[in-house]
Order: C-alpha cells, then sequence, then structure tokens
C-alpha cells in the first residue's frame, strides 16, 4: 500500500511524504540504501522533518557513513532538541564510530537525564564515559541501570561491568549498543553484539532456513543465467529475490522448504519480466527452472499480492515504458 501511494502521490502531498517516510522507517534496517532514498524524497520537500533527518542518520550510519549520519543527527536535533533518541544516536556516534567519547557526553548525558531508566541509553552513556576516563561515575550509571532491570543483567551490561573493573583497557573495548531507532519500540532496538542465539523471533514467523536460502540464490542464479535477461534485470531478480524472503516467505509455509525453491525462484525471474515489460511467456521461464507452468503461476501470483506488483514497477522495473 505504501508503494502505491508513493507511486501515485503528487510529488511533495502529504500523502507522499506519509509514504516515503513510513517506507524508509519500514526499510531501514534490511535495506538502508533504499531507505536513504526515501528519507531524501522526505527532506527534498520537508526540510525541516526531524524524523526524516533522524532517519537518513540512522540509514548512514547502517551503511558506514559516520559523518554524514553525525551531520544527519544535528540536523535532527536543531528540529527536535527534546527528542532523547537523537542524542542517543548522535553521542553514540561520536563515541563509538568516531572514537570521540568527549564530543559524546553532552549528548549522552542529556538523553540520559531526559530517558532515565532506559538501559539502551544508560549503558551507552556509561561507556562513553570510561572511554572519555570517568571510570567511577560510569560504574554508578551503569550499577544504577543493572538494578533497575528487574530480570538481571543483560550479558551486555555484565561485559561492560567486567571491563570497567578491568580498568576500561582500550584493546578490550567493549562496543556499547547500536544506534537506536526513532521511538521506544523494543522490537527495533538491535544491538552491535547480538549473535544468532539471541534471535528471539518465534521460529513460525521467521524467513527459510539458510539452506534454502542458500539455495535459492543458487537455482535463480542458474536460471537466469538461461534468459535473455541483461544484468541490470539480474541483479533486480535478486533484490526482489531478498525481499521475498523477508516479506513474503515468513507468511507463507509452503515456501519455506527447500522442495519449493525452484518453483519460487521460477517466480522471482517471471516477476522481473512481468515489472519490465520481457516479451517472454510464463512457459518460456519456467522451462529455464525446470518447473510446471501452473508452479510458477502459484508462486507469482503470491509475489504480486505481497509485494504489490505492478507493471513498470519502480522498484524493480530497469526500462522506463513510454508513450
Amino acid at each position: 500500500m505504501l508503494h502505491r501511494l508513493a507511486r501515485t502521490a503528487k510529488d511533495g502531498s502529504e500523502e507522499s511524504v506519509f509514504a516515503h517516510r513510513n517506507l524508509s522507517e519500514l526499510l531501514v534496517e534490511r535495506d538502508p540504501w533504499r531507505a536513504a532514498l526515501h528519507a531524501r524524497k522526505v527532506l527534498a520537500h520537508r526540510s525541516e522533518d526531524d524524523r526524516g533527518w533522524a532517519l537518513l542518520g540512522l540509514c548512514q550510519t547502517l551503511l558506514g557513513n559516520f559523518r554524514f549520519a553525525v551531520s544527519a543527527y544535528h540536523q535532527a536535533l536543531n528540529r527536535s532538541p527534546a527528542n532523547p533518541w537523537y542524542a542517543h544516536n548522535l553521542g553514540h556516534l561520536l563515541d563509538v564510530a568516531l572514537g570521540k567519547a568527549k564530543d559524546a557526553l553532552p549528548w549522552l548525558r542529556s538523553a540520559y537525564k531526559a530517558a532515565q531508566g532506559n538501559a539502551e541509553i544508560a549503558t551507552s552513556f556509561a561507556h562513553a564515559l570510561a572511554r572519555a576516563g570517568d571510570l567511577s561515575e560510569a560504574k554508578q550509571v551503569l550499577a544504577r541501570a543493572m538494578k533497575a532491570n528487574g530480570r538481571g543483567a543483560t550479558r551486555e551490561q555484565a561485559a561492560l561491568m567486567r571491563w570497567l573493573e578491568d580498568g576500561a583497557p582500550p584493546g578490550k573495548d567493549q562496543p556499547a549498543p547500536r544506534p537506536a531507532p526513532l521511538s521506544r519500540m523494543p522490537r527495533r532496538l538491535a544491538r552491535m553484539t547480538q549473535s544468532e542465539g539471541d534471535d528471539t523471533t518465534p521460529r513460525s514467523r521467521r524467513g527459510p532456513s539458510g539452506r534454502a536460502a542458500g539455495e535459492l540464490e543458487k537455482v535463480l542464479a542458474r536460471g537466469l543465467a538461461s534468459l535473455p535477461l541483461d544484468a541490470r534485470q539480474r541483479a533486480r531478480a535478486k533484490e526482489l529475490a531478498r525481499d521475498a524472503l523477508v516479506e513474503v516467505v515468513p507468511s507463507s509455509p509452503r515456501l519455506k522448504s527447500v522442495a519449493t525453491v525452484p518453483a519460487l525462484a521460477a517466480a522471482i525471474a517471471y516477476a522481473i519480466v512481468y515489472v519490465d515489460h520481457v516479451p517472454l511467456t510464463q512457459a518460456e521461464v519456467a522451462a529455464c527452472f525446470r518447473v510446471s507452468v501452473a508452479s510458477l503461476r502459484g508462486r507469482f501470483g503470491e509475489l504480486r499480492a505481497h509485494l504489490d506488483l505492478t507493471p513498470g514497477d519502480a522498484r524493480y522495473a530497469t526500462h522506463v515504458r513510454r508513450g
């Protein structure tokens, strides 16, 4: 719905800005580059939109463009100076990414005071305090945060406390949490040290197994090599496959097994044919993947419904049809 609104609404209208802002937030963690494009669309028409600047800052952080991210968060704070999350993310970047712990302290202290009791912010603040040389206050801040957590210290907090007890040696620096997104939404708080074992997503809602995902990549590449598609179209097919793994497969149990991979790969290839107006039939595409036309048609129907695919779809099309 948001993609459709972004395509059809007049540029600069409230509807267009709404669609691009929400698309940026939804895409930022799995595709920060595309999310940044949507954030820029917002800022092109709403330069005073603090959320747009903060989204752009988060995108650039995840892309590794830390100085750009710092500049974007400054812009966000200029427009919303009381927002503790903007201050936290700016301080975190200065401390961990740029190694400027002393410059980070005013921002993290401000965030800490504004969001008393938040473990993410307290941990980041303690980390910066230690790196700036104030071990005593760092221990106090972290101890209060650990005590306030009724479920006990997190693994990250325990590791940070051990580092503080050792005198915060630079060679064994413990990273603070990753920058938090835009609000106090726990489901969006990713940690820099998160491991695969920390995944608490219900198994029924996860995507395919690593085996199935890897098999999809191989089968798709093999089938694409037999189709008359150019390099850009094949690259877009891989992008669509990544989107399908995140947005389509988790909601369709039958797509999660390795047995359905060839049909899904064929449907992804045909989706590019569909959006890019390539003169190929479903039967011709299905033959390249050695699947039945019925299997391709069924999987393509699911892709089209979940991803809201349309002919000429700007997300995946490479050729613009004119006239």
